[in-house]
């Protein structure tokens, strides 16, 4: 998976491509300019002839897909070239052109890009139609803006798996016609997560994407953002990894979050000092982590007013600490009604 960092010019662009696409929608009049049943091909037409990009377009439910080949995704330290970062810029402006201007009713859009020289390498972009909307009209920021795309690097999990399946068919000298009926029947279908998102063999791997596995993936992303932007956290912490699911279990609606957040040691040489992970070191408590989460968590949550869930579970993978906190606890907290400390209570 590719850090942040490396995929930042995407984002930054793409702030340019919604602020173009004000224009477009003030132009759009009463009308539909992009009639829903022509949604597919009227994003295919405009990447073709404003563009000269081929597309393929797909949809799942409420989610519109959009699949761009190209020679040239990524250079030798797997960041993304500046030619294909506008390629991918002019994807995301025609999607948005379209979608604005249309009678459709989709709540998410997502890009998949791949290089056609590492084809299981794949960039996954996905943003939500209203979060563009409400960045037209001012109601959010650029940086709030940037913030809730999710962006990521990863090698294609189609693509994995059906290598890994074929190995076995080929050392059990299973026919062709067979293996292909077997990988139908049983190894293709629609993703379960949006981990699994993706495009291989001319096909794509899509889902309709609900708002609340959106918001814990957007969490899951932000945390890190939120370690490495605060200095004094940077200073404290290295997160290693961080990911979100959203559980409908027991009759419960969880946000859950695991993040694998280590301490930062600070080891004097004299006048010289190092800062490593892990190791000697004074424990800072999980509290300090589980604070940090908790503000993101309230930042996405309640910054697309969503109400339809239970609680936040947050999970510090590092020392196997749990907190949850009902969803009435974090809205008194949000609005300083409770501390920290009346949260971790037992």
């Amino acid at each position: 998976m590719a850090s942040i960092s490396r995929l930042s010019g995407i984002a930054k662009m793409t702030l340019l491509a919604a602020g173009i696409a004000v224009t477009v929608c003030a132009a759009a009049g009463c009308g539909p300019t992009y009639p829903k049943e022509r949604f597919k091909e009227s994003i295919v037409d405009v990447c073709k002839k404003d563009y000269g990009l081929d597309v393929k377009a797909d949809v799942s439910g409420k989610t519109i897909a959009i699949y761009l080949a190209l020679p040239n995704l990524i250079d030798f330290t797997f960041s993304i070239t500046k030619e294909a970062g506008d390629k991918i810029n002019d994807v995301i402006l025609s999607v948005s052109r379209v979608a604005l201007s249309s009678d459709a009713d989709f709540d998410f859009y997502c890009v998949i890009a791949h290089d056609t020289r590492i084809p299981e390498v794949q960039i996954i972009i996905i943003k939500s139609v209203n979060d563009v909307k409400r960045f037209l009209l001012n109601d959010i920021s650029r940086g709030e803006y940037a913030k809730r795309m999710l962006i990521d690097m990863r090698f294609s999990p189609q693509a994995q798996k059906e290598r890994a399946i074929k190995d076995v068919f080929d050392k059990m000298s299973l026919d062709s016609k067979w293996q292909e009926q077997v990988m139908d029947d049983f190894f293709r279908s629609e993703p379960a997560g949006l981990g699994d998102i993706g495009y291989w063999n001319d096909r794509f791997y899509i889902k309709d994407i609900a708002l609340p596995e959106f918001l814990v993936e957007q969490i899951a992303s932000r945390v890190k953002l939120e370690f490495r932007d605060d200095k004094r956290l940077a200073d404290l912490f290295l997160v290693k990894s961080s990911k979100g699911s959203f559980l409908t279990s027991g009759g419960e609606r969880v946000f859950k979050i695991e993040a694998y957040v280590d301490n930062k040691v600070v080891i004097s040489y004299g006048a010289k000092t190092s800062v490593e992970a892990g190791g000697l070191q004074t424990m800072v408590g999980s509290d300090e982590v589980f604070k940090a989460v908790l503000k993101v968590a309230n930042e996405v949550i309640h910054g697309y007013r969503f109400n339809g869930f239970d609680h936040v579970e947050i999970v510090n993978q590092k020392d196997s600490s749990v907190l949850k906190v009902p969803r009435e606890k974090l809205e008194q907290y949000r609005l300083k009604k409770l501390k920290f400390e009346d949260l971790i209570k037992v």
